[in-house]
């Protein structure tokens, strides 16, 4: 299969100002819901979180208008089926995570095993002519990719998922996000369009501001005193960057050097005395200032790598002014009592950067909603915020 197009920043996708009239409008929310949202792959969780037969969790999609059970069947494969019994469109999983048997509606009792298949109807006999066989639950397309579980519910998708991400993507992160797990996630629910989210997490050009006492040393230099991003690239709809430092303004605490020393160099600043050994798409470059790299899978899946760990995050669509928040952190499973120490330390420490993102979400979108602006004034610090919009008005097709 022919792998995406790798594009260069080019002046199109460069700075200058971008569009906002049309972009959080509730009207533009509707067309993202059919035109992107029910048509993409969309990560839902990750295989670890389902290492049983039976392990299940219930993903509520709004965007899709759907809520997905994701389940291990009795052959060990992973499927996702549409949270709808075939009776009269009840649920048939009411809990958002758990182990069973299988699936039973609470309104008439119709029962689903792990596969989908309608294996028990109460009294049988007054569905005269009914094929269970035909009658199960609809099931959803369901892949994994590096340990993460993507979803489309379009009945009949376009791609699967390799074609989707493109070979470039599926082959170029070989082992890096398989090598760690989840040692924290936090959700929230915040009044902010789900790019206006986005946005704040695809560049570093803010460092300097909103993370000036937290994080902003970690990022900036000399150099570059707000921040320096490299190794911009597009394929097909996905996009992903490189976030560089030379940590020279950094002095790391006692407590950050003896976690660095008990987590392997698990901090943000990461471990500059040892060579970090990427997979061909992270650190492209191969710099010896590199910080990390942020990966976005259109739509709004984030995967950032760093020094030793990853955080991911997902921001899902509830209204054209709602989103749900997903943070996730993962880390090498701690071994010992002092690993367990510096685990909680950064869980905590990075908890608190990306809080500090949050404040400005609000402001930001009640100004969108006055509409006192038509446009956006973009600098090349801020050519993944530039790209995203442009491919959503190639996809949805309008909104530039």
């Amino acid at each position: 299969m022919n792998a995406p197009e790798s594009r260069s920043l080019t002046a199109e996708r460069g700075n200058g100002l971008m569009p906002t009239k049309d972009f959080y409008t509730a009207e533009y929310h509707q067309l993202e819901k059919e035109r992107v949202f029910k048509k993409s792959w969309l990560r839902v969780g990750n295989e670890e979180l389902l290492p049983n037969v039976g392990d299940y969790f219930v993903k509520e999609i709004e965007s899709c208008d759907t809520s997905v059970i994701v389940v291990r069947g009795r052959d060990k494969r992973i499927r996702a089926f549409h949270n709808n019994c075939s009776h009269r469109n009840n649920r048939i999983a009411y809990v958002p995570e758990g182990n069973t048997n299988g699936f039973k509606c609470r309104f008439h009792s119709w029962a689903y095993g792990l596969d989908g298949k309608l294996i028990a109807i109460p009294d049988e006999h007054l569905f005269p002519g009914l094929s269970k066989a035909d009658n199960g639950l609809a099931e959803v397309a369901c892949d994994s990719w590096e340990g993460f579980i993507f979803v489309n519910v379009d009945p009949k998708p376009a791609k699967t998922l390799r074609e989707y991400l493109g070979e470039e993507i599926y082959n170029g992160y070989s082992g890096f996000f398989t090598q760690f797990t989840r040692v924290g996630k936090l959700t929230s629910v915040v009044n902010a369009n789900w790019k206006v989210f986005l946005d704040a997490f695809v560049e570093s050009y803010h460092f300097s501001t909103v993370h000036a006492a937290s994080a902003s040393n970690v990022v900036t230099s000399r150099e570059f005193p707000n921040g320096n991003i490299d190794a911009f690239r597009e394929f097909g709809p996905h996009r992903t960057i490189s976030v560089t430092s030379s940590v020279e303004l950094h002095t790391p605490a006692l407590s950050e050097q003896l976690v660095g020393k008990f987590s392997g160099g698990q901090t943000l600043a990461g471990d500059r005395t040892k060579k970090v050994e990427t997979p061909p798409q992270i650190n492209p470059k191969k710099r010896a200032d590199w910080l990390s790299d942020i990966l976005i899978v259109f739509p709004m899946a984030n995967f950032q790598a760093l020094q030793g760990f990853f955080v991911s995050q997902n921001y899902w669509p509830l209204s054209h002014d709602r989103t749900r928040w997903e943070f996730e952190i993962y880390m090498r499973a701690p071994r010992n009592a002092a690993e367990e120490v510096a685990v909680e330390y950064n869980r905590n420490y990075l908890r608190d950067v990306v809080r500090e993102d949050l404040q400005n979400l609000n402001w930001v979108q009640s100004n969108l909603n006055a509409r006192t602006k038509d446009h956006q004034i973009l600098g090349e610090m801020e050519t993944m915020v530039r790209s995203a919009y442009k491919t959503l008005a190639e996809q949805v097709g309008s909104g530039w």
